[in-house]
């Protein structure tokens, strides 16, 4: 049995209709995910295949299939491409936008070109249903259905786990300074005392949750050296209580980006301004990297989750030193480590605590030589003040 049908422009476009009602109101839903695929890969080509040939000779059907999916696959990159330069930039709403106006705008022009042929002359969507008939199949036909039919039932049972449960993507956040005017670049290097410094500060929530963060600046590890000015959504600047910035709840993807200004109070060459990022999420595979002097290196890593990790000492000079590691929380030493490192060895040994917000001081010969406080990331200018 054949089924004549149009072109399909008509369920194409109740199926966007769906879709966006679906992004509206059920956030993070498998329909969603379902809808989603075809729009991304099917149905730019489809739309502008018919657009560019509306009549069925010319292409057959396996044809525009083929080069519906190639040039989905070459249109939506481009459209991404030019959303980057514009202040919309590569996010969920303006490109959905985007490949529904570009889609529409296919739609338009195909069913206008197909307005002057006659049926016969327009390309359809035929559908042939048929039953096989198993009597009159020879064994190895009837093996090969039973394969292609267990093999297509895997394929959705695998897609339908897939949309189920998917796979939770890397956590991590994206911590960056800018230049004045938005770019890696034109860094506020050289001051004069009383100038004010503009730097464009960012953080980007991949952490798959909520999440709150915490921004303090210091300069040569004094938070008296320097003051800062944020810039509010009305675009005037407000001093910052104790050189800290509180965040609002970013939500998973959340982009959060403001102006700060910085003012130096003391004059001097190589003045570290340094820009440290908290977050109340525990700290997991983190590194802390620190040089102690004499050619010496220290490197942490801590998972404070699991209350573990390692340290690892670099002694290049000749003379034997002796460490102490100790691991704080909320006030109380927790654990504290003795560690001798002969001249030119390395020594690597495992840590471990109870799980949970820590902070960590080394000693080297009984002197203070790293403190951490916490941070999760950090950023840092070198700044000269005349």
């Amino acid at each position: 049995m054949r089924i004549k049908t149009s072109a399909g422009l008509l369920p194409l476009n109740l199926l966007l209709i769906a879709l966006i009602a679906a992004i509206i109101f059920l956030p993070s839903n498998v329909l969603r995910i379902v809808l989603g695929l075809p729009l991304v890969l099917f149905f730019p080509g489809y739309v502008l295949i018919l657009a560019l040939f509306p009549k069925r000779e010319g292409l057959t059907g396996i044809e525009r299939i083929a080069l519906s999916f190639g040039l989905s696959i070459a249109v939506v990159p481009l459209i991404g491409l030019i959303l980057n330069y514009t202040p919309w930039g590569i996010r969920l709403y303006p490109v959905l936008l985007s490949l529904v106006v570009f889609i529409m705008t296919m739609s338009g022009v195909a069913w206008y070109r197909r307005r002057s042929l006659t049926e016969d002359e327009k390309f359809k969507v035929p559908f042939k249903i048929g039953y096989p008939v198993w009597r009159g199949q020879s064994a190895v036909d009837r093996i090969l259905f039973v394969v292609l039919l267990l093999a297509m039932v895997g394929a959705i049972g695998t897609l339908g786990y897939v949309i189920a449960m998917p796979k939770v993507g890397e956590r991590f956040t994206q911590f960056y300074i800018l230049g004045p005017q938005g770019k890696a670049e034109e860094y506020p290097n050289d001051l004069k005392l009383g100038e004010r410094g503009k730097v464009v500060l960012g953080i980007v929530n991949h952490e798959q949750e909520e999440m709150n963060y915490q921004v303090k600046v210091i300069i040569d590890n004094m938070e008296e050296g320097v003051r800062i000015w944020l810039e509010g959504e009305s675009g005037e600047f407000t001093a910052a209580a104790d050189n800290t910035i509180d965040t609002k709840t970013l939500a998973s993807d959340e982009k959060w980006e403001r102006s700060l200004l910085f003012e130096p109070l003391q004059r001097g060459k190589r003045q570290k301004l340094e820009i440290l990022l908290f977050s109340p999420k525990l700290r997991e595979d983190h590194h802390i990297r620190s040089e102690l002097g004499d050619g010496d290196f220290v490197d942490m890593e801590i998972n404070e989750a699991e209350g573990k990790g390692k340290i690892t000492l670099d002694n290049s000079s000749g003379a034997s030193h002796s460490y102490s590691l100790e691991i704080w929380q909320q006030g109380a030493m927790q654990k504290k480590i003795d560690l001798t490192v002969a001249g030119g060895e390395k020594l690597e040994q495992k840590i471990q605590y109870p799980p949970g917000e820590s902070t960590f001081q080394l000693y080297k010969e009984g002197e203070l030589a790293l403190q951490d406080s916490g941070v999760e990331l950090f950023l840092h200018l070198w700044i000269d003040v005349s």
